[in-house]
């Protein structure tokens, strides 16, 4: 997946414009991209429709018979299988063309007449956000394939994703000591999806097991953290993605505890990494008011005196108080997104 932005991007142009066309080519070459070029929209969509898994980037004009740059635009939106990025050619001053192109869909423009190091930036960037989202794509189908092995649901991958990001944006406001920035909170978040990756390397039998596990299954069990950090670690390498080494934080550390009891370091305190503390709060508060194939669901009542009873034990004693400040929009993510077969 990340190979399709990293190797040769492929950049498809589209303007009924031969000279338009030529410049853009020339120019998009000269900077190591492969670049396809069709002459109007429909031309360009047969193009999209054959190559789409390799057309990473489309730049086209907006004015242009048969099929106009609006109508490629919806196009892509509703048949793209990997996001594509798309910019629109506009003239100085053609504002309404620019509102209307990114209310279809387009990312970003390309001025006209064309000025080359202003390309050069546009598809940079085009370039970075296309590689977030192949990482969180990755992110997600990874969580999903461990979430469904160890039996639990979307919805609680959902649910812990909107915790951490409550709690993480919370401390940033109220604790500025942690460092915490608005990127940094959003990374947090996507990659607490993460969390038990590890039980991809589970055996079956023991993740779907009903009822408690013997001391020597449970040893196993506590194995996901370090499979998790080893795969993250492993992708790390391939990918270079400082973006991986948080979710490597994520699956090692969400199940050390503020008291040094926990797994598979028994960190303790400052010693665990924040976006581990935070994971930890968020997954234990899911789990507790969610139904499992081992236990029912608590009460929220129930829940919250384990969760005192937990402050500085289990807990981040600073995690939990940011909890207590946000208690009602918790309350309402748990209710908003409910497992199919949840009793709470």
């Amino acid at each position: 997946m990340f190979d399709s932005v990293t190797i040769k991007p492929t950049v498809l142009v589209i303007d009924d414009e031969a000279a338009e066309r030529q410049l853009l080519q020339k120019n998009l070459e000269s900077q190591g991209y492969y670049v396809i070029t069709a002459e109007n929209g429909q031309a360009g969509l047969e193009i999209w429709a054959e190559k789409m898994r390799a057309i990473r980037i489309v730049i086209t004009d907006l004015a242009m018979p048969l099929v106009d740059g609006f109508e490629v635009i919806k196009t892509i939106r509703a048949q793209e299988e990997l996001y594509t990025s798309i910019m629109i050619l506009t003239s100085a001053g053609d504002d309404e063309a620019l509102r209307q192109g990114l209310h279809h869909g387009a990312d970003d423009f390309v001025g006209k007449p064309i000025v080359p190091e202003e390309l050069s930036l546009r598809v940079q960037g085009a370039l970075r956000m296309l590689r977030l989202q192949d990482q969180y794509d990755l992110v997600w189908g990874l969580a999903e394939q461990a979430a469904e092995r160890g039996g639990e649901t979307a919805a609680h991958l959902q649910r812990t994703r909107k915790y951490c990001y409550l709690l993480a944006d919370d401390l940033r406001l109220h604790n500025p000591s942690l460092g915490l920035t608005e990127q940094l909170v959003e990374n947090i978040a996507n990659l607490s999806v993460l969390h038990d990756i590890g039980q991809n390397g589970l055996p079956d039998g023991l993740l779907n097991k009903r009822g408690k596990y013997t001391s020597k299954e449970y040893e196993i069990i506590k194995d996901h953290t370090i499979i998790g950090g080893n795969i993250l670690n492993k992708l790390y390498q391939r990918t270079g993605s400082i973006f991986l080494l948080l979710g490597y934080e994520i699956a090692m550390a969400h199940h050390e505890k503020w008291d040094g009891s926990g797994y598979p370091l028994r960190l303790k305190g400052e010693e665990i990494p924040l976006a581990g503390r935070i994971m930890a709060f968020a997954d234990v508060y899911d789990v507790l008011l969610s139904k499992r194939s081992y236990k029912d669901p608590l009460s929220l009542n129930h829940a919250e005196f384990y969760i005192r009873g937990e402050k500085g034990k289990h807990f981040d004693p600073a995690v939990v108080e940011s909890y207590e400040r946000n208690r009602e929009r918790f309350v309402e993510i748990h209710a908003a997104m409910q497992d199919v077969d949840s009793l709470w």
